[in-house]
This record gives C-alpha cells, sequence and structure tokens, in this order.
C-alpha cells in the first residue's frame, strides 16, 4: 500500500477522534463500564431489549489473547468466497467505528447504522434501568451488530470476543463453533496464572459444541482440554487435527500449503505477513469447515478468501510516495512483539530502524523494548488520543528509569514527522505499543481514510 509524503511539520493537530466527537456512533465509545463489575448481564439485558437476535444467529465466536481479529477476518473472508454472506465484529476499530460491522468483508454503511442508533438507545436505556448499570461501548456496539446481521439475514456471524471468555459481554451468542487464538498472560485481570486465563477464554465453549484452538502452551493447553471435557464439547487442536504444512513468504505476504480437517488440503496466497498469520489461516479453515460440516469445499473459493484477506494494523506495510516504509502493528504483549519481530526480520530486513512506541494503562514498555532491542532503533515515545494512553511523560520517564533515553513526541502525527525525518530510505519506520496510536498513524498515513475491505 502507498501513501502521501507524511508531513514534516511538528504542531499537533486534531485527532481522528476529536474530530468525530459529535457524531452519534464517536459518542457511544464514551460509554464507559466505571467500576461495575465484569459479566453478560448488561449485554443480556440489553439484546432482549432488542429482541434477542443472537439466539436465532449462527455464530462462530473467537477469543484468545493474540490474533483475534485476523482470525475472524480470515474466517469471514472465506465464507464469503464460497458464496456465505457473512458478518463479522471486531474490536478495537482503528479509525473509524464502522470497521467493526461488516458484512461480506464491507463495512456496513454509516447511514444504516445510525438509522438503527434509536432504537439502540431506547433500548439502552430500558436495560440501564433494569441493571442499575452502565452498558458499555464495547456491549452497545456488539449489540448493534448482531441486530444488524439478524436484519440482514447473515448466513453466519463471526463474533470477536472482548478480553475475556466465560464472563465476556459477547458471551451471549450461541455459537456451534468457538475459536481460542494462542493465549498468553496479557490479561491478568482474568487471573493470575496461565491456567485461569486460559479457563476464563475456554468458557466461552458451548455445551456439545466445538472448540477449535491454536497451538498453545502446555499449561493453557490443560486448561482448555478441561473446560471441554467439562461441558461435552469436541476438541480440535492445531498440530493434531490440522495445522500448517508449508510456508513460503513472498512479496506482500505468503503461499500457504494447509492441512485442514480430515486430512484436506489447500494451498494458496495469504497477503498477511509473519508466521502467526499462517497459524491463524489455518485455524480459520478448521473453523469454517467444522462450521459448516464439511471439508468437501471449493478450493477455488477458499483459495480466493485467503487471497481476499485485509487486516490493517497487524504488521500493515505502507509505503509512502517518499521516505522510508512504515509497518503498523498494534503489538502490546510480549508474545505479539516476538511475531512483528519475525515478521520484519522475515519480510523486510531494513537496514535500521526507527520505533514509534505508545502504550495504554499500566502497562510496562521495558519488555517489550527489550524485544525489539535486536532491530536496534531508535525510539520515539508518543500517545494517542484516547483516555487509556499512557501519558507521553510518564512514558519517557518509565523508560528512562530503565536506563533509555527515548525522543518524544506530543502527538502521532509529529512522532511520525520525526521518524521520516531521521530514517534513511532504505530503512523502517515501526509504529507499536498501541492499536489506538497505529490507528492514529494510520489516518496520518491515508489522509483519513479508513481500512478497505
Amino acid at each position: 500500500m502507498s501513501a502521501g509524503l507524511v508531513p514534516a511539520v511538528d504542531e499537533p493537530v486534531a485527532s481522528p477522534s476529536a474530530v468525530l466527537t459529535e457524531d452519534p456512533l464517536e459518542l457511544l465509545t464514551q460509554r464507559r463500564r466505571g467500576g461495575a463489575p465484569r459479566g453478560t448481564h448488561r449485554m443480556a439485558a440489553l439484546c432482549h431489549e432488542l429482541g434477542d437476535p443472537q439466539v436465532r444467529l449462527p455464530t462462530i465466536h473467537v477469543a484468545g489473547t493474540d490474533g483475534k481479529t485476523s482470525t475472524v477476518r480470515i474466517i469471514a473472508s472465506l465464507l464469503h468466497a464460497l458464496g456465505y454472506r457473512s458478518g463479522e465484529t471486531t474490536s478495537p476499530h482503528l479509525q473509524d467505528v464502522t470497521e467493526r460491522i461488516r458484512i461480506g468483508g464491507v463495512p456496513v454503511a454509516r447511514t444504516e447504522l445510525l438509522a438503527h442508533l434509536p432504537g439502540l438507545e431506547a433500548a439502552i436505556e430500558r436495560a440501564e434501568t433494569g441493571v442499575a448499570e452502565t452498558v458499555t461501548f464495547f456491549e452497545a456496539i456488539t449489540a448493534l451488530a448482531l441486530r444488524v446481521f439478524e436484519d440482514r439475514q447473515v448466513d453466519a456471524a463471526v463474533v470477536e470476543a472482548g478480553i475475556g471468555g466465560r464472563g465476556d459481554a459477547s458471551n451471549i451468542v450461541r455459537a456451534r463453533v468457538s475459536v481460542l487464538s494462542r493465549i498468553g498472560l496479557d490479561h491478568v485481570e482474568l487471573g493470575s496464572s496461565l491456567h485461569e486465563i486460559a479457563t476464563e477464554k475456554a468458557g466461552i465453549v458451548e455445551p456439545g459444541s466445538t472448540l477449535i484452538t491454536s497451538a498453545q502452551l502446555p499449561e493453557a493447553a490443560r486448561a482448555i482440554e478441561g473446560v471441554v471435557t467439562q461441558r461435552g464439547a469436541s476438541l480440535l487442536r492445531a498440530g493434531r487435527d490440522f495445522g500448517v504444512l508449508t510456508r513460503r513468504p513472498i512479496p506482500g505476504g505468503q503461499l500457504l500449503g494447509l492441512r485442514g480437517l480430515d486430512g484436506s488440503y489447500l494451498r494458496g496466497r495469504l497477503p498477511l505477513t509473519g508466521q502467526h498469520q499462517a497459524a491463524n489461516a489455518a485455524v480459520a479453515l478448521a473453523a469454517v469447515q467444522r462450521f459448516l460440516g464439511t471439508t468437501d469445499l471449493d478450493p477455488a473459493g477458499l483459495r480466493a478468501g485467503l487471497a481476499a484477506v485485509s487486516v490493517p494494523g497487524r504488521v500493515e506495510v505502507i509505503r509512502p510516495h517518499e521516505g522510508p516504509p512504515v509497518v503498523l502493528d498494534g503489538a502490546h504483549d510480549l508474545d505479539a512483539v516476538r511475531a512483528l519481530l519475525t515478521a520484519v526480520r522475515e519480510a523486510l530486513q531494513p537496514a535500521s530502524v526507527t520505533l514509534i512506541l505508545g502504550t495504554s494503562g499500566a502497562r510496562d514498555p521495558e519488555p517489550l523494548l527489550a524485544e525489539l532491542d535486536g532491530l536496534a532503533p531508535s525510539v520515539i515515545v508518543t500517545q494517542a488520543a484516547t483516555p487509556t494512553s499512557t501519558p507521553v511523560e510518564e512514558l519517557a520517564e518509565r523508560l528512562r528509569c530503565a536506563g533509555r533515553m527515548p525522543a518524544v513526541a506530543i502527538d502521532p502525527t509529529q512522532a511520525l514527522g520525526m521518524a521520516v525525518r531521521e530514517t534513511s530510505p532504505d530503512g523502517l519506520v515501526i509504529v507499536t505499543g498501541s492499536l489506538h496510536l497505529v490507528g492514529e498513524v494510520r489516518s496520518v498515513l491515508t489522509d483519513g481514510h479508513g481500512p478497505g475491505p
């Protein structure tokens, strides 16, 4: 993908969120849980007020730590290419809230979502009265997606969970197939050990249904098996029941040989970079086969589905007309950063690297930087225009205390200008640490145009 010359100005510009604060859909993003407990009770009440669309939707539910959005996108693309009307809901969005609700690989039109908004707002008011708690943005937008999917009569709703599993707001869906991407120790609010976190996330599996899982660390694998047994469900595991047989990096992606269920085989091009995306594709193929109940699927359709996948902000390479390439990746935990590092070394092999880093909350940035030290990057810290972003001076001070001396940019636009000026044309700019940061930088590089299909 190419883009125009990055502005060389250092003055801050209005962020996408600031520009759109009067948009009714963007105003939903201000709805926050606060101190209310996690759980499905608010979502259940809201969906009940909307007619319980989740009860009638054929659903694939995707949870995990890393790779959820990519897996959802690949599943939906495969289904669409096979002739099924696929709806998908993912989070977070990068540039526009409409990215979260897609049908047939295309965001649902803003006008259509706005037409649903009065009914959604009335349902929110009734639900909040009943539970005496505030419905969150994630709950509101996910419920809206389910309502739209039923109205549009999708053949499959592919639903991404939030950070949780059993107690995640999305877990009111009744999925015939559930998927777990790789689970790590990132979401410690779900438990103090990998076993506890995996147990919580595996809780999305419905009794008697099928759970398809990526390759997992032994502790997580044991927890998942325990939940599946308890629920009387079936378990299909990467490396045992399906997997990646071959992969060859090529410009703009990779050629894959995937072993599907029952020994089926698919060879095709995936326009995503990195071994982790090959693994996500294998999981997605198995999920589609299980959901449709057959491995006898049109190979040409499957190849077309793989080739059509787009996942902005995940090892996405944007090449401006002038200056170095820019890699956008929302990696915010060690596993994701390691995947990013491997993909960059494999596909790009830059002469030098400038890193633009922003984080959220109390996340310690030093382990992320330690992983990236092999690229010997110079580091610029900044912050996205979201309430959860780590203030840039606080982030810079954390790194100084760890013996690093980063450059400081007051916003992502300034950071990008600084990075472009100090990076040689054969070098690379990497933007990472937060999907919110990635979204804001992407808006600068693409003149505000949101991610395509």
